[in-house]
């Protein structure tokens, strides 16, 4: 019996491992994150003012863009961090970061954040 438990418990830390990633790339509001995608993050910035996070860092839900285009939504606990990096950060505009966490679809539940 012990055995069976032992492997069960392998597959289940194997497979939540297999979902961890480190991921880089520039934070922006969650709000313009596809927008910024679809139309290129410095035209959105110009013509959308509100999506400046130098204007206001302090946003519900923060996206991350990937330099080949992927975008993340960011978890309660990741959109926490980030705020806290972006508050230190002199360029929050253009605030590149790693983030470290288990991905889900586009959603990354982060466990660590630091800038890049």
């Amino acid at each position: 019996m012990r055995g069976h438990f032992a492997i069960t418990l392998l597959v289940l830390l194997t497979g939540a491992a297999a979902n961890a990633a480190e991921i880089q790339g520039v934070i922006t509001d969650w709000r313009c994150t596809e927008n910024m995608v679809r139309n290129g993050r410095e035209k959105v910035l110009q013509q959308d003012r509100s999506c400046s996070l130098a204007r206001n860092p302090d946003r519900a839900e923060y996206g991350l863009i990937t330099d080949d285009k992927k975008f993340y939504h960011l978890d309660a606990e990741g959109n926490k961090k980030v705020n806290r990096l972006l508050h230190n950060s002199p360029d929050k505009d253009n605030l590149r970061v790693i983030l470290t966490g288990d991905v889900q679809g586009n959603l990354i539940k982060v466990t660590y954040a630091s800038i890049l």
